[in-house]
């Protein structure tokens, strides 16, 4: 299930189920509240469709709300797309792509053999109203990690653990940050599960 939404969540009880179906520890850096924003929008799969389970909250118009949240997490670094180590969770899925046939295992997200670090794993944003691009946000957006764990452990129990469409170094996790764009004023929470 994938949902779009530009009603007033603040009236809207299925934002703070999503909130609640994920739980405190994976979706404490979302907002809460929401009524100070006019424009904006959440995206929401909990099917694990190509063994993924993800929530995002699209804000805009936020240039304040950018400088507080890079002030909070100023101890974060900052990452850009080109980044060898970015990792983009199911990577070859768009819009036009949705009824490929996953199970031929011939699909695999891609990370650099330039890496020499631990990889740095963000959602596809796929679905995103913004959508454009290799993450599908275009190059102006930057991403704050707040939280990323992978390797072997699956933390959903709607993720086959015998199944995964990523590198094997980064097999099964969970990332959840923030993605900001300075000059369109945008801010995307997210959380993926893979």
């Amino acid at each position: 299930m994938i949902l779009h939404s530009c009603v007033d969540l603040s009236k809207d009880k299925d934002y703070t189920n999503y909130l609640s179906y994920f739980g405190d520890s994976l979706t404490s850096h979302f907002p809460l509240n929401t009524d100070d924003f006019d424009k904006y929008s959440y995206s929401i799969d909990t099917v694990a469709y190509s063994n993924t389970e993800d929530f995002s909250l699209t804000l805009i118009g936020t240039k304040k709300l950018i400088k507080e949240e890079k002030l909070k997490y100023k101890h974060k670094k900052i990452y850009a797309i080109e980044d060898n180590c970015i990792v983009i969770v199911n990577d070859f899925i768009n819009k036009s792509s949705l009824l490929m046939d996953l199970n031929n295992g011939i699909h695999k997200s891609k990370l650099s053999p330039n890496c020499k670090e631990s990889p740095i794993v963000i959602p596809n944003f796929w679905s995103n109203t913004l959508s454009k691009g290799q993450s599908k946000l275009n190059q102006d957006f930057k991403y704050i990690i707040i939280d990323l764990k992978h390797g072997e452990t699956v933390y959903s129990s709607k993720i086959n653990p015998y199944k995964s469409y990523m590198p094997s170094v980064v097999k099964h996790g969970y990332s959840k940050g923030i993605a900001f764009n300075e000059k369109e004023e945008i801010i995307i929470y997210w959380l993926v599960i893979w």
